[in-house]
């Protein structure tokens, strides 16, 4: 496949069978950082990762996120095996961005969850659905939604094993921000409405943009416009649509509302953009 359509994957790699013996000491850790990011699903053995102050126990099933930047290592002790996603987050499709949001908020950690048989079963076959497109020579559209499908299904998988955790952490405004930000998310391209959202949470439109405006620092309404912008900017550069067809996708109503905000976004055309972007 060829890098414009691998999109926000960089690499994807799978372990080697390895063990370490405690008399190598401190050389027990193998410790680096990287500039991408790396979703790492555990097949077989045992280890830890560290980073900072965390040592994680990490087993078969178990699900580890390492933000981009983040110094950690890591010590095999069974043999293990498993299969690491490397990806740029900046790339990520618009939904994916959102299952990722809980855990940016505190980049400098390491992020786990352990999947049931059934999760950990899934998400292998998402993994693999993914490692196949990653080597596949076949450049079409469906084969780069076939990678999306599948990296988002991973990352609902892990989401949704760590969010009960996290929201526990949250305060009442936090949490409906949060939803907020779930429902556009998932919504996007859709002809939502901040009215029809704030009625599902209670709120005045008035009071949910105060709350929105002050934890995220634009308006939901201009949230839902850089993200459908963003979306197409994606689309435009790791894919070969149609820009008609992309302003769909992304939720404009017509193609000239799509253009007059993409130019007012980005200061040039859809397709001046494509023309500059699609080979990098």
């Amino acid at each position: 496949m060829s890098d414009m359509a691998r999109g926000f994957i960089t690499s994807i790699e799978r372990f080697k069978p390895h063990t370490f013996q405690a008399e190598q000491g401190e050389g027990l850790f193998m410790s680096h950082s990287h500039e991408h990011d790396e979703l790492t699903l555990i097949l077989g053995g045992e280890g830890y990762y560290s980073a900072h102050d965390q040592n994680i126990k990490v087993s078969e099933g178990d699900l580890i996120l390492i933000p981009s930047g983040l110094h950690h290592g890591f010590v095999c002790t069974e043999p293990w095996t498993g299969l690491s996603v490397h990806f740029l987050y900046a790339k990520v499709p618009a939904y994916c961005q959102y299952l990722f949001l809980n855990a940016y908020q505190k980049p400098h950690r390491l992020w786990s969850a352990r999947l049931d048989a059934d999760d950990r079963s899934w998400a292998e076959m998402s993994l693999s659905r993914l490692e196949r497109g990653w080597h596949s020579e076949e450049t079409s559209d469906n084969s780069y939604d076939l990678m999306r499908i599948a990296f988002e299904t991973v990352l609902l998988l892990f989401h949704r094993n760590v969010v009960v955790a996290q929201d526990a952490e949250l305060s009442s405004d936090k949490r409906i921000v949060q939803e907020v930000l779930k429902e556009i998310h998932r919504n996007y391209n859709t002809p939502i409405t901040i009215h029809e959202i704030a009625s599902r949470h209670y709120l005045s439109e008035s009071m949910l943009r105060k709350k929105f405006s002050e934890a995220v620092g634009v308006s939901p309404k201009q949230y839902v416009i850089n993200l459908r912008i963003e979306e197409a900017k994606r689309l435009l550069r790791q894919t070969g649509k149609a820009i008609e067809f992309i302003s769909s996708e992304v939720g404009f109503t017509s193609s000239s509302r799509f253009y007059e905000q993409f130019v007012k976004s980005v200061g040039v055309t859809p397709l001046e953009w494509r023309k500059q972007h699609q080979d990098k």
